[in-house]
């Protein structure tokens, strides 16, 4: 017993290494995170070969992914451009293998799920500090250049990096009102620094997909708490700091006030069909592609291989010039390439485990699907790598952990 006890311990031990590695690898490195995910199902693949926990009852949540990789795939096979599938498929990869990972040692997982949610929250607020730095050493420099329509450099894509930060906050703020967290130094006091540091920092770093994302999914699930919990005098506050602190920002912080008159110029550029090579402009461009080749295949798409290829012929169509981008939604994007019946299976099974969970939701959980939700809207989100990886880990983690009734009878 003693032998089986240290060999857990040490099976525990390396999946808290790749959790970590794999949280670094989210916000700053693609073949860390890579490394990371091949780690962490190793390590389960192993833990499930060795031990006796073979136990299936709750495996029916881990699949809604692993279905939404099968949906890419039928639905694929609708595309004649089969190189570029192919591509996709790779890139869809974890949703096929990391829910059967963390099925393989949830019990560990939910134990620790305040505690990573609290880690992530520190290495956001790590790296956010770092970014900043950056920003007020060349102030000028960085302000001139977000009036040209340029982003506050971030280790990763500027947008995913804001997605990051206000789930940050969010989840931050929660741990903070719950004072859950079982860092040492994640004291309640600590991350109410953090939280407001977090929600500061977001408006400096002035992208708009992370700002809509934190107002939306802040306020419905802030309100869905706090009215649960009948903290009333919270939320009176929270509803006027929600429409105080927009204002304030938008007329106080150099970077969010260039940001907005460059959306204004963009947009007026964009009605003059002058906007071709504009970042706003680009964007509707790819929305107005996404609603027309839906349209004309509305029931199966043009298959996700193809899809990039007819964009392309639209934005010759629309600019002379075929621009390379995808619908920067990712409901358009999945009507677009797998038409109305692919969607509806696919929105579905994203929603699956929030249909399944009904009885049982907490903050966090909630917190997750408004931020990949909203995100959806001005995004592409689920197609991004690093997007990608951040989705499924929290959302099997949070599975992980309301499931952890049956952890807690092993």
């Amino acid at each position: 017993m003693p032998n089986l006890d240290k060999k857990q311990n040490n099976l525990n031990i390396l999946t808290d290494l790749w959790v970590y590695l794999y949280m670094a690898g989210l916000v700053f490195s693609k073949a860390l995170l890579s490394i990371a995910m091949i780690g962490f199902a190793g390590t389960a693949l192993y833990h499930w070969v060795t031990t006796k926990e073979k136990n299936t009852n709750e495996l029916t949540p881990y699949l809604f992914p692993v279905i939404i990789f099968l949906i890419t795939l039928l639905t694929g096979n609708n595309s004649e451009d089969k190189s570029v599938l192919f591509d996709f498929l790779m890139k869809k990869l974890p949703f096929l293998i990391l829910p059967f990972a963390f099925f393989s040692v949830r019990s560990h997982l939910a134990k620790r799920y305040h505690h990573y949610l609290t880690a992530f929250v520190f290495v956001v607020t790590i790296f956010s500090l770092g970014v900043l730095g950056n920003y007020l050493m060349n102030f000028e420099l960085l302000n001139d250049a977000i009036s040209k329509g340029k982003a506050i450099s971030t280790p990763i894509d500027h947008t995913e990096f804001s997605i990051y930060i206000a789930f940050a906050a969010i989840t931050s703020m929660f741990l903070c009102l719950e004072n859950r967290t079982t860092v040492r130094y994640g004291t309640k006091t600590t991350l109410l620094y953090i939280t407001i540091f977090l929600v500061i920092f977001l408006h400096v770093l002035a992208v708009r997909s992370g700002l809509a994302v934190f107002y939306a999914t802040g306020l419905v699930v802030g309100s869905y708490y706090l009215i649960k919990n009948r903290r009333f005098k919270i939320l009176l506050g929270f509803f006027a700091l929600a429409i105080i602190l927009p204002v304030l920002a938008v007329n106080t912080v150099p970077s969010l006030k260039k940001k907005v008159g460059y959306f204004y110029w963009d947009i007026g550029k964009y009605k003059k069909g002058e906007g071709i090579n504009l970042s706003d402009s680009q964007r509707l461009y790819s929305l107005k592609a996404g609603w027309e080749i839906f349209q004309e295949n509305p029931y199966l798409g043009v298959g996700v291989g193809d899809l990039k290829a007819e964009c392309k012929k639209k934005y010759v169509e629309y600019l002379g010039q075929p621009l390379d981008h995808y619908p920067h939604n990712q409901y358009l994007f999945v009507l677009a390439s797998m038409g109305i019946l692919g969607f509806l299976f696919y929105l579905l099974f994203l929603m699956g485990p929030l249909i399944y969970f009904r009885k049982k939701y907490d903050p966090y959980f909630l917190t997750l699907y408004g931020v990949i939700l909203v995100s959806a809207l001005v995004e592409n989100t689920l197609e991004r790598t690093f997007s990608i990886g951040f989705y499924l880990f929290f959302v099997l983690l949070c599975i992980s952990y309301l499931t952890r009734p049956w952890a807690q009878q092993k």
